[in-house]
């Protein structure tokens, strides 16, 4: 690029030197031979002048393109015009997984009788019993053999802390949880309060807010003084023919009302001679909940029963058999009993319905 400069320069001088020449009146005198000489003149100082300039080391001109600023904008537009919008990236949104919803279910029961041991049943000092209540589970949980049946607080009388629940129990059914106790050594009243304890360990029990224990309430009667433990009639032999205090055949009693077995007739409950009731009511089982008749004995003022079975038996059958003061679903069998007044027996349950019982029975004189 310089050399081009330079040559450039060359021919510039050149034709104004020819120019001179041209106007000098001097010059253009000369003859053609004259002419020559010019050119030889020209030509050395073109020589000279390119000589110099190449040891002179010019610096280039630089020559910058000036744009005007409105060409620049619609140079720029059409940049940007040539070049098709890029649609804007969709970034979806994030989706928060649905997450289940696990309804907890809850425990409640609900009493629905006490299958053995009333409130305030008699027994003797250290006496064995069996406390049996029918509940109802009343929440929406299914008690499971996780499930306990916990003593909460009161009386223990000898019964485990905790006892295992015998099976499933679904919401609306019905359970019967039994528990092997015995009473006091002490004459007085003894209650032992109870709950229950879910699979979690939650104690839950009956009530609108499934927070009130369930109870067995007793009496333990004081002992006969000089009572030796063992039966009277063991050291005297039964009779051929036993005389009876009093019997009969085909007695009727009204349901509610109760009997003396030592005198053979009705008397009122509140009576201290009163040997037992007789109970027949509804109960709701299962589920849906339906009704059942209940039909039941419920010993009074000490006396005590036990199932015999289908033969009669004798005094001394009577007097070996585990007699109880518990209530008692009836059966169409013999039973054995003793009297409030310590008087040995058998009675036969003939029927029962939601009026009445008929039954037989016979008391011995002895012991």
């Amino acid at each position: 690029m310089k050399k081009n400069r330079i040559a450039t320069l060359l021919v510039l001088a050149s034709l104004a030197l020819t120019a001179t020449a041209c106007n000098n009146p001097l010059l253009a005198a000369d003859t053609a031979e004259g002419a020559t000489g010019f050119e030889a003149e020209v030509e050395a100082q073109v020589q000279a002048a390119m000589a110099a300039a190449e040891a002179s080391a010019e610096l280039p001109f630089v020559v910058e393109e000036v744009v005007a600023p409105e060409v620049a904008d619609e140079a720029a537009a059409n940049a940007e015009g040539d070049q098709e919008p890029a649609e804007p990236e969709l970034v979806p949104e994030a989706t928060a997984e649905p997450t289940a919803v696990i309804e907890a279910c809850n425990d409640r029961a609900a009493f629905v009788t006490d299958v053995t041991v009333p409130d305030g049943s008699d027994f003797a000092p250290d006496q064995a019993l069996t406390k049996t209540w029918r509940l109802r589970n009343a929440g929406t949980c299914t008690w499971t053999s996780s499930y306990d049946l916990v003593f909460d607080h009161g009386d223990a009388m000898g019964g485990p802390a905790s006892q295992q629940l015998p099976g499933l129990v679904s919401p609306g059914q019905t359970v019967d949880l039994s528990i092997n106790l015995t009473a006091p050594s002490s004459e007085g009243g003894y209650k032992g309060y109870y709950l229950l304890r879910s699979g979690d360990g939650v104690l839950f029990g009956i009530g609108a807010d499934a927070n009130v224990a369930f109870w067995v309430e007793i009496e333990v009667l004081e002992a006969d003084a000089g009572d030796s433990g063992l039966p009277f009639l063991e050291l005297i032999p039964i009779p051929m023919f036993p005389i009876f205090v009093s019997s009969g055949t085909g007695q009727n009693i009204p349901a509610g009302a109760c009997f003396d077995l030592d005198a053979g007739g009705m008397v009122g409950c509140g009576s201290a001679s009163a040997d037992f009731r007789y109970k027949a009511n509804f109960v709701m089982e299962g589920f849906p909940p339906m009704p059942k008749l209940d039909l039941e004995v419920q010993p009074l003022h000490g006396a005590s029963f036990a199932l015999f079975g289908e033969d009669l038996p004798t005094g001394s059958d009577c007097q070996a058999a585990g007699l109880t003061g518990n209530t008692f679903n009836i059966q169409t069998k013999v039973y054995c009993y003793r009297t409030e007044a310590g008087k040995y027996g058998r009675i036969k349950i003939g029927s029962g319905d939601l009026m009445s019982m008929t039954f037989d029975w016979a008391t011995y004189t002895f012991p």
